[in-house]
């Protein structure tokens, strides 16, 4: 059986041929060219390349660079070039290193985070009875200052994503060699580890190719799995891309593994499936587990997240499990999810909640190492209420669940369990909504739309926004299906119906989650609404993101600014 071992994305599987220079020149032009091409791709592609350091540091890396570019080895000058790109403090910028021609060699251990700590989950299979042991020490350097040692490297914008990171390179003995972890012609390299009684152990582990490990296979390398009594249902199934499953007791799971649609099942027929079941009355909890999900599209959940929303404005208990390798859309859902009300479990999240994205990459002309870079920096505040209390870090859980080895080994999630075992977390569904002070503009003209302010945020009347969107590539019109209690949202000119942009009066009122669909053409609405005295008010940030239409805040004079896009386009 293949050793199956996760490594960082600096790393990636296929290690690319770094030594494979073109013909013509000396290696050292070459190698020129690619560190030329490579700042000349930074700095002038991604959007904010200075935002987290300085051109003098850039400056000052590529001079350290050059002094050593005819001397340096293919895997140490590939290292270097892989911490210039680093340098943009961005967790989507970077370059995979390793090489096809120069062998990387690896420690046969795995490495692994459990009961918030570095824990051995695999290794010779003469080391068995140290499965599970904490890792304390590699050749004599503690967890704490390998972690120093090796962070110029390590692309990352928060300290989970960074322990990440260090995870998929600690047991590679060319970076190891590189940060002066180990001199470099050691038969075998020292792994301390500390048992749960507390005792210390050092391991002598021997220096492998990538080959020479995986020949291994399950006769000369223990691996975590082989160790198990059982296996949860909830396993992580990298072949499959969402599924379903009836954990009884009246909880449904499930499972996404990467944000994009599975052209067998399309998200919008499995949103239904959902639907279904949650209508059924069977479930007081749904769980959506993202913890193994590193990303895609960030718009491809949207029928699911609404059928969430819809479950929990109408009492149900909807969890959101992530944690250090829920990254970039995926961590965008997580706080959709949180947005809507639901219960985040697990440990914070290997995304940073703003953060740069939307990749694009490119390849350097002589050795041909692959990377990529960021093209927008995406500040979720401007969308989401959930996120307005983060900056660049990551988002932390409701309910802080650390993965437990002990749990493993007996087939328990542990996350999944805690939730099995605890009362569902459900929404507040009434709340005060006071008269709002704001005013509101729509292209700079004072409009008369009234908002209640429920919980710290703005919620409108949809008629009210359909008459001051009139006129403009924003314009809807709405429609009411009372027997389906269904709202649709379509592109085009309003028909009033009466009593639009009419003041507010009376006081504070009782606000109650509304539970009508809400359908934008064949979307769904996704975020919170409430009704009051007999209307339907809808948060304005959630109508505006899927309308097309940018919201500013004016302090000052507590005016909300509102943007459609015909307007922008003008200026």
């Amino acid at each position: 059986m293949k050793i199956k071992r996760w490594l960082a994305a600096l790393l990636a599987a296929a290690l690319l041929p770094v030594s494979a220079f073109a013909a013509g020149g000396t290696e050292a032009d070459k190698r020129q060219e690619d560190l030329d091409f490579l700042v000349q791709t930074l700095t002038e592609k991604h959007p904010d390349f200075y935002r987290n350091t300085t051109k003098q540091a850039v400056a000052d890396k590529k001079a350290a660079i050059e002094s050593t570019i005819a001397t340096a080895s293919d895997i140490d000058f590939a290292i270097s070039l892989q911490e210039l790109a680093a340098l943009a403090g961005d967790a989507h910028t970077m370059l995979a290193i390793g090489s096809a021609g120069a062998q990387v060699h690896m420690l046969p251990f795995a490495p692994e985070w459990f009961d918030g700590r570095w824990t051995m989950t695999g290794g010779l299979r003469e080391y068995k009875q140290y499965v599970g042991s904490e890792i304390t020490a590699i050749g004599g350097v503690s967890m704490d200052e390998l972690l120093e040692r090796l962070k110029p490297m390590l692309s990352y914008d928060n300290d989970t994503r960074l322990r990440v990171q260090l995870g998929g390179n600690m047991y590679v003995f060319e970076v190891l060699a590189h940060y002066g972890v180990v001199k470099g012609d050691e038969k075998t390299v020292p792994v301390t580890l500390r048992g749960t009684d507390g005792k210390e152990t050092v391991l002598d582990m021997p220096i492998l190719t990538a080959e020479e490990e995986t020949a291994l296979g399950d006769d000369g390398f223990i691996n975590k799995k082989l160790l198990r009594s059982a296996v949860p249902a909830t396993e992580p199934d990298s072949a499959v891309i969402y599924k379903l499953l009836d954990l009884g007791d009246g909880t449904l799971y499930m499972q996404y593994n990467k944000c994009r649609e599975d052209e067998n099942l399309p998200m919008a027929a499995f949103a239904a499936e959902i639907k279904e079941k949650l209508d059924s009355g069977a479930y007081s909890k749904f769980i959506i587990d993202l913890r193994n999900n590193g990303g895609g599209s960030d718009g491809v959940l949207y029928p699911v997240v609404y059928q969430a929303q819809q479950f929990l404005a109408k009492g149900g208990a909807v969890y959101a499990l992530a944690g250090d390798r829920t990254f970039s859309s995926a961590l965008i859902n997580t706080v959709q999810l949180k947005d809507v009300d639901a219960a985040v479990v697990g440990t914070p999240t290997g995304g940073s909640v703003d953060h740069f994205g939307s990749i694009s990459t490119f390849e350097l002309p002589n050795s041909k190492m692959r990377g990529q870079y960021s093209n927008k920096f995406i500040d979720m505040a401007d969308y989401l209420d959930a996120a307005k209390p983060y900056d660049v870090e990551s988002f932390p859980p409701d309910i802080t669940v650390q993965p437990s080895f002990a749990d493993y080994l007996k087939g328990v999630d542990t996350a999944v369990q805690y939730i099995l075992d605890h009362a569902p977390v459900t929404p507040v569904l009434t709340e005060t909504a006071k008269v709002s002070s704001a005013r509101v503009t729509v292209n700079g003209k004072p409009v008369a739309a009234a908002a209640y302010e429920i919980a710290d945020s703005n919620y409108f009347k949809l008629r009210d926004l359909a008459m001051a969107f009139a006129g403009t590539k924003s314009a809807f019109n709405v429609t009411w299906d009372g027997a389906a209690k269904h709202i649709q949202l379509t592109e085009g000119t309003y028909t009033p119906v009466g009593g639009e942009l009419q003041p507010l009066t009376g006081g504070d009122q009782t606000a109650v989650r509304a539970t009508s669909d809400v359908a934008i053409g064949d979307m769904p609405l996704v975020g919170k609404a409430y009704e009051i005295a007999g209307n339907h008010y809808f948060k304005l940030r959630d109508l505006c993101r899927m309308a097309g239409v940018s919201v500013a805040w004016d302090g000052k004079t507590q005016t909300i600014a509102l943007t459609t896009e015909d307007a922008s386009a003008a200026a």
